[in-house]
């Protein structure tokens, strides 16, 4: 009894273990083999996030409509921050560098130390001073103790961020600027790290192909900058786009920004920033356990920034960039054939073309320049370039005028009645008023011994006298010279909408006072001349000879023609033409001055380049001493003579003479008329018209 008992319970048991069995079996089954991938699928969804869809930024064109920087789609690296170790989390990162570099990628690295041993920073500043103060704050910033060296900054990061000590010298570095960099960048579990954008197919690749190397690791594709020109055309104008800095997170955080987003960094892609930038639209985005995105379902589409059209005509940039490159390497190799050698320091300048009836900027060049596409990738180089690639001397840099100062003085003196267009001065050479204590020469006597004899202001301008001006700007004052001065917009801005702008120095009493010295009478007779203390900017040059050309209204300076919004072409903002200072100039006392200036060009110091050339055109040569090495060559004009519309100015710094200059603006008057010069009429730069001017 007991056994038949027990033997139907063990049937009974029998029966329910194999029934549980067939159930797993057939659940393992229909897991695996039916709906593997479907469960597969939802097994590595873990994670719902929504996530950003970068909008374009607005184009940018020149005032014929023609794209100067535009958009295209690129990829971009971007880690997600998951639960690692800082010993996994740096491998990876290690790995990403290697691929980049092998690539020859550009990836983010913000660190203002050398990417090599010997270490040192390499904060941008214009002096010493500026770059102290820089690596003071840098120090503070990362409590990091004063007087800290690169090399212990390096040493500082390689212990905090947990650094194999093991690492070769480089390695430690790279992987300290990109760590340094996701701090700055307040990387965390919000706040994806874009590591690098823009990259090639072949990175993405290699990146893809060692899917579990990259953990947190994703490709994602975003709008990139195209400068439809090429990265070194109009640098200076265009500017660049960045990475959002810590700093300015916390400035622009209210408006919507985030720690990965591009904001323009300086020329107009900072100016222009609030109408370029775009409105960006959202996705849901479903992510696996290893941070690698699964799907995404959109919620709103990405509204892209307005357009900005400027004033530049893109056509007569491209000759002012290169005329002006020319130039000078011109100048550079005339003077290391020379004896005298003048000249041969030539390396450097700039050139402002202007509507002479609107202040529209039509082309703008400084010389040398750099490469908005490999910005990152040249920075060493360029900072320490002696020739200061990135520095735009168009508005930034500041030059003594020389004699092209002379018809504001000669404008000044009509004005004031101290002269008229028939009034002469006897050039005897030596200037004796203020003798025995000083007594300054005309340049031709110097030269020759010879004189200019009886000038007046037409010829003075054309032959440029500095005994006619020393004498006229005795009579005149430093006071009403100063007056005129200020009216012309030299020591004030001209309102272009860029930044890093010099007012200059327009020289007199009140400059003396700031920094505690005396003014003395000799130095009005040299301030007369452009010399003294007076510096200038070649964009104030060149809406000083504007001003003088179309009677006296002197227009604010400007780039942004109009902005247009992308869905509609709605105008959003149109600039109008800006008069900031109207100065009274009597037909008969303007027309001498012009006179003097198109002598200039016809039988004076300029005639070398100008002669029987196809456009009546007008201008003034000027020679300014410099502290070291060869004097630098300046010269303003404008054209047509008769009919103003565009007004120029040009700089070689270390030029040696301001006729040397002249080709600049004689190409650039060529090309604007659609005139072409006979090549044989180019004079080389090592024709001496006349010693000074």
């Amino acid at each position: 009894m007991f056994s038949e008992n027990y033997k139907g319970r063990f049937i009974i048991v029998a029966l329910i273990i194999f029934t549980l069995f067939a159930l797993i079996f057939g659940r393992l089954v229909d897991l695996q083999i039916f709906n593997g991938d479907y469960y597969k699928e939802q097994s590595e969804k873990r994670l719902m996030k929504s996530v950003k869809i970068k909008a374009p930024r607005g184009e940018i064109m020149d005032r014929n409509g023609e794209l100067l920087i535009k958009n295209t789609t690129g990829f971009s690296v971007q880690m997600t921050k998951l639960n690692l170790t800082k010993q996994e989390l740096n491998q990876i990162i290690l790995n990403l560098i290697e691929i980049f570099q092998q690539n020859g990628e550009e990836y983010s690295d913000s660190l203002s130390i050398s990417k090599s041993a010997p270490y040192e920073y390499t904060f941008a500043a214009n002096d010493e001073t500026e770059k102290n103060e820089k690596i003071n704050k840098f120090l503070k910033d990362n409590n990091l103790p004063e007087n800290t060296t690169a090399e212990g900054v390096i040493q500082a990061f390689v212990k905090e961020y947990q650094i194999d000590e093991n690492l070769e010298e480089t390695k430690k570095r790279a992987l300290a600027g990109v760590l340094y960099e996701m701090e700055q960048r307040l990387f965390s579990v919000n706040t994806p790290f874009v590591i690098a954008t823009n990259v090639s197919i072949d990175t993405v690749t290699k990146i893809k192909e060692r899917y579990f190397d990259f953990k947190g690791v994703n490709i994602v594709t975003e709008p990139v900058r195209e400068y439809a020109k090429g990265g070194t055309f109009a640098a200076h104008i265009l500017g660049r786009v960045g990475n959002i800095y810590k700093e300015e997170y916390e400035q622009l955080k209210d408006k919507g920004y985030d720690m990965n987003d591009i904001l323009g960094k300086d020329g107009m892609e900072k100016y222009l920033e609030e109408y370029l930038r775009g409105k960006d639209g959202v996705s849901s985005v479903e992510l696996n356990v290893n941070g690698k995105y699964i799907s995404a379902v959109e919620e709103r589409q990405p509204k892209s920034g307005n357009y900005a059209m400027l004033t530049l005509d893109s056509k007569l940039q491209e000759v002012a960039e290169k005329s002006l490159a020319d130039t000078i390497e011109g100048i550079r190799k005339a003077g290391l054939r020379s004896s005298g050698r003048a000249g041969a320091d030539c390396e450097s300048g700039a050139v402002v073309v202007i509507d002479v009836n609107s202040g529209e900027v039509l082309a703008m060049a400084s010389y040398p320049t750099y490469n908005l596409e490999t910005f990152n990738e040249d920075y060493s180089v360029n900072y320490q370039n002696p020739a200061k690639p990135m520095w735009n001397r168009a508005i930034s840099g500041t030059y003594e005028p020389g004699s092209t100062f002379k018809m504001l003085t000669a404008i000044a003196a009509l004005e004031e009645n101290i002269v008229t267009p028939q009034s002469t001065v006897l050039d005897e050479g030596i200037y004796k008023f203020y003798a025995p204590s000083y007594s300054p020469h005309c340049w031709i006597y110097d030269d020759t011994g010879r004189t200019h004899g009886t000038v007046d202001v037409v010829k003075a301008i054309a032959q440029s006298c500095n005994y006619y001006f020393y004498d006229v700007g005795r009579r005149l004052g430093i006071d009403k010279l100063y007056e005129y001065g200020k009216k012309f917009g030299f020591g004030e801005f001209t309102g272009i909408e860029l930044s890093g702008e010099s007012k200059g120095i327009l020289a007199g009493p009140e400059y003396r006072k700031q920094i505690d010295a005396e003014w003395y009478p000799g130095d009005t007779l040299q301030a007369s001349i452009g010399q003294s203390d007076n510096l200038f900017t070649p964009v104030q040059l060149a809406n000083y000879v504007a001003t003088l050309a179309n009677g006296g209204n002197r227009y604010k300076v400007h780039l942004v023609k109009r902005i247009c919004s992308y869905e509609n072409n709605e105008i959003v903002y149109e600039a109008k033409p800006e008069v900031v200072e109207k100065i009274n100039m009597s037909p008969e006392n303007q027309a001498a001055v012009l006179k003097g200036m198109r002598e200039v060009a016809v039988s004076g110091t300029a005639s070398a380049v100008f002669k029987d050339f196809h456009i009546p055109s007008a201008g003034k040569t000027g020679t300014a001493s410099v502290s070291k090495g060869t004097a630098n060559g300046v010269f303003v004009a404008y054209a047509p003579y008769e009919n103003p519309q565009i007004a120029i100015a040009v700089i070689a710094e270390h030029g040696a003479h301001g006729n040397y200059a002249a080709p600049v603006a004689r190409d650039i008057i060529d090309a604007y008329f659609g005139v072409k010069t006979d090549e044989n009429q180019k004079d080389e730069p090592n024709v001496i018209v006349s010693s000074r001017d």
